[in-house]
């Protein structure tokens, strides 16, 4: 692979498939708010794909400030990281081979992402990552930096690996991810699919394939 080109990789959903964990996450504790059963139908309608002020005002049926919707959420992730642990879940198909790879091959690379701090340390601690990744070219959704599918996250990676868009491959597999990525000027952009199943990615400006995982990688021309 060309050394003048540089990779960012989202981790949740892109690196790990961890999507039904953090569904399960959210069931059980909007379960020890509300103290009644969610059923298959209200997950399906009201947990997937929702952001976390979505799921808890619907549930908990009143308005929430951004403080409360933060706080409540670090007690679900306190639950989805118990789950990660238990479930020992395993880097996507392929991704171990590829980051070895790439490191070999001494090609730049980041990771832009929305998970938390404690999660992210998680992943460093469970996977490893530091054989592939520095700690500084970990951009993560913390402060005051808008989120996803605002471009600010990818902008920072631009930045912190000191390289143009144009020279950039993105692996996504969100609706909002790789519209972060076009937004931030990126035209090489690789849909996930294996954990989101969303095919329609293939649709959206800047992607130029939709693979289910790291074994499937296509040819890329920059």
């Amino acid at each position: 692979m060309n050394r003048d080109i540089a990779i960012i990789f989202d981790f949740n959903g892109t690196c790990i498939f961890d999507g039904n964990l953090h569904n399960r996450a959210w069931q059980i504790y909007i379960e020890e708010l509300t103290l009644k059963d969610i059923s298959t139908g209200e997950m399906n309608r009201w947990i997937m794909g929702k952001t976390p002020k979505e799921i808890l005002e619907h549930f908990l049926g009143y308005e929430l400030t951004e403080n409360t919707v933060f706080q409540l959420s670090e007690e679900k992730e306190r639950i989805y990281r118990s789950l990660l642990i238990k479930e020992d879940l395993p880097l996507a198909p392929g991704l171990e081979d590829f980051l070895n790879y790439l490191m070999l091959a001494r090609v730049k690379r980041a990771i832009a992402t929305t998970a938390d701090l404690d999660n992210m340390n998680l992943y460093f601690e469970r996977y490893g990552l530091e054989k592939w990744f520095k700690w500084e070219d970990v951009i993560l959704g913390t402060g005051n930096i808008p989120l996803k599918p605002h471009p600010d996250l990818y902008l920072a990676a631009l930045k912190q690996l000191d390289m143009p868009p144009e020279k950039v491959l993105v692996f996504e597999d969100s609706i909002s991810g790789v519209t972060a990525a076009a937004a931030a000027g990126i035209r090489h952009i690789i849909a996930i699919t294996g954990d989101s199943k969303n095919e329609k990615l293939i649709n959206f400006p800047g992607v130029m394939a939709a693979v289910s995982n790291f074994t499937e990688l296509p040819s890329i021309e920059f």
